[in-house]
C-alpha cells in the first residue's frame, strides 16, 4: 500500500464491497514512514509495522461503525494486531510467516486468548491450508497431520470457527494463486466466535484482482447485540 495507485485500487474495492471492517495483510508500511491513509469511507486505521518495507497488517474501520478503542496489542515484527473495541469485541489480524507457521500461529493464538474480551473477529493470511483435501489444488501435504491437529485445537480452544468452511461444507474455493507453481490454495481465513455464527448471513471468496490473494468476505447481522455495541 505504499503507492497511491495501489491504495486507490484497494479503496475502490472496499467501497464496492460496502465493507465496515477491513483486515489487510502485507501492507509493507515501515515504522514512521506511513503515507496518509485517507479514505472518507474508512476514517479510522490501526497498523502494525516492521522495520523494513515488508510484512505489516492494518485494520480499517468504516465510517458507519460506532468504534471506540479500549485496548491494542501490536506485534513489533509487524505480523499481528489485536484491538479491543466497545468492551464487547476483539478484532485480530494475522499475517503468518512462510516458515514455522504452526508454531507461530499456536503461540499467537495463545496471546490472543489472554488478551481478548467478548466476541472475537479473527482474520488473516495463515500461509498454510487447514485441510489439504479441500483447500489446495495440489496433492502435496506441506504440514504434518499431527501439527495441523495441534493448530486446529488451538482455534477450537479460542472458541472460534472458520466461517467460509462452515457455510460451504461441500465446496472448494481458493484465495491464493502461486504463479510459480500454478497452484491454488485457500490461505486466507475469517474466524468468528461461535456465539456469533447464527448471525452470519453470507461468506464468500472474491476474485484475485489486486494482488495474488483474493478478498474473503463475511456478512454478519448482529441480531442479538445492540447496534451501538457492534463493530
Amino acid at each position: 500500500m505504499n503507492t497511491p495507485q495501489k491504495r486507490s485500487q484497494i479503496y475502490n474495492l472496499l467501497r464496492k464491497e460496502c465493507s465496515d471492517l477491513v483486515l489487510l495483510q502485507e501492507t509493507h508500511f515501515r515504522h514512521l514512514h506511513v503515507p496518509n491513509v485517507l479514505s472518507k469511507n474508512f476514517p479510522i486505521w490501526h497498523h502494525a509495522f516492521y522495520s523494513s518495507a515488508a510484512r505489516g497488517v492494518s485494520i480499517g474501520i468504516g465510517k458507519n461503525v460506532p468504534f471506540a478503542l479500549d485496548s491494542k496489542l501490536t506485534d513489533p515484527e509487524g505480523c499481528f494486531l489485536f484491538l479491543i473495541a466497545n468492551t464487547r469485541f476483539t478484532v485480530a489480524n494475522l499475517y503468518a510467516p512462510n516458515t514455522g507457521q504452526i508454531t507461530w500461529l499456536v503461540r499467537t493464538l495463545e496471546s490472543l486468548k489472554s488478551f481478548s474480551e467478548g466476541h472475537i473477529i479473527l482474520g488473516g493470511d495463515l500461509n498454510l491450508v487447514l485441510d489439504s483435501s479441500r483447500d489446495s489444488s495440489s496433492s502435496t501435504r506441506p504440514q504434518s497431520r499431527r501439527q495441523l491437529k495441534k493448530l486446529i485445537l488451538a482455534f477450537s480452544d479460542l472458541g472460534v470457527s472458520d466461517v467460509w468452511s462452515l457455510l460451504h461444507p461441500e465446496e472448494r474455493d481458493y484465495s491464493f494463486h502461486s504463479r510459480a507453481r500454478d497452484t491454488y490454495q485457500r490461505l486466507d481465513y475469517l474466524f468468528l466466535t461461535n456465539r456469533m455464527l447464527p448471525c452470519v448471513t453470507e461468506a464468500s471468496i472474491g476474485n484475485i484482482v489486486i494482488s495474488d490473494h483474493a478478498p474473503v468476505n463475511v456478512k454478519v447481522k448482529l441480531c442479538d447485540i445492540p447496534p451501538k455495541s457492534w463493530v
